[in-house]
């Protein structure tokens, strides 16, 4: 993975699958469940987990290619 496109490409691919499935299926619970704040704060909190799980994944990109001593 000593290509950024390579990285790029996958991460692409995940964000997009974890959008759809995490995202879109939780946010659609939000938002026939939840009323006012609450709807607010739980989508707020959906995106967060969204944001952290994405860096994580990045983060583990990173120490791959440390550890093969790609960079």
């Amino acid at each position: 993975m000593n290509i950024p496109t390579d990285r790029l490409l996958i991460m692409v691919v995940v964000v997009t699958a974890f959008a759809v499935l995490f995202v879109g299926w939780a946010g659609g619970l939000v938002e026939a469940e939840a009323v006012g704040l609450n709807e607010l704060g739980l989508q707020i909190g959906l995106a967060a987990v969204f944001l952290v799980v994405i860096a994580g994944i990045w983060y583990q990109f990173s120490r791959i290619d440390e550890e093969r001593g790609d960079r």
